[in-house]
Order: structure tokens, then sequence, then C-alpha cells
């Protein structure tokens, strides 16, 4: 009998990351659990031909945070990003849209590397 091996990838369930951006009375809630798979690719595709993350020009980088953004809150457009946010608040969004969109898938695979402040896997 030959054996098979399901992973379920529909079970993982991540800890929910909210972020609140804006100034003022223009708060918006952006819920960054998930990054969908073509913001993902996106970035991944822009960093390639950029030659790295930070080589990345602001009218590609704004955009495919923005279209990020939507996924849970349509508000979000470049536009707003752009005339909402101080630089610093742009540079804390980018920083968690990577650092969702590239974590690393936390089941049964040996051969993932840890991040900064995990235990290795056995």
């Amino acid at each position: 009998m030959k054996m098979v091996v399901i992973h379920d990838l529909s079970t993982l369930s991540p800890e929910q990351v909210l972020v609140r951006i804006g100034n003022g009375e223009e708060i918006e809630e952006i819920d960054l659990t998930i990054v969908p798979a073509r913001g993902t690719l996106l970035l991944t595709q822009a960093t390639q031909k950029h030659g790295g993350w930070n080589n990345i020009p602001d009218e590609e980088m704004i955009p495919a945070i923005a279209a990020i953004c939507q996924q849970s809150n349509p508000k979000i457009t470049a536009e707003w990003l752009e005339t909402k946010l101080t630089r610093p608040q742009l540079a804390g969004l980018t920083a968690v849209v990577q650092i969702q969109a590239y974590r690393y898938w936390k089941g049964g695979n040996q051969q993932t590397p840890k991040q900064e402040g995990e235990e290795k896997n056995p």
C-alpha cells in the first residue's frame, strides 16, 4: 500500500496582526494577518528587478503596499498612504508588510531557517 502524506494548510491560523495608521481623526485599521500571495509575488519581483528591497522606488513600493492593505481595508490607496502618513509611518508600515509577507511557515518543514528569536527546529 502506498503511503499518502497530507499537509492541511487550511488549519494554519497565524496570530492576528493589526496595524493602525493615520493621524488625528483619520485613523484606519489594517489586518495584515494574511498577506495575499499575489502581493508577496509582486514585492519579490520588484525586489529582484531593482536589486534589493531598499532599492524599490516609491512609485512601485507604495502602490504595492496599498494593494496589500486594501485586502482588509478598501479605503487604503496609494494616494491615501502618500497624503495621510508621515515618512516614518510609511516606513513602519512597509516593514510590517515585509515581515508578514515573508513570514516562514512553521509546519512540517525541518529545513525552514529559523527567524530571529525562535528556537531552531528539532
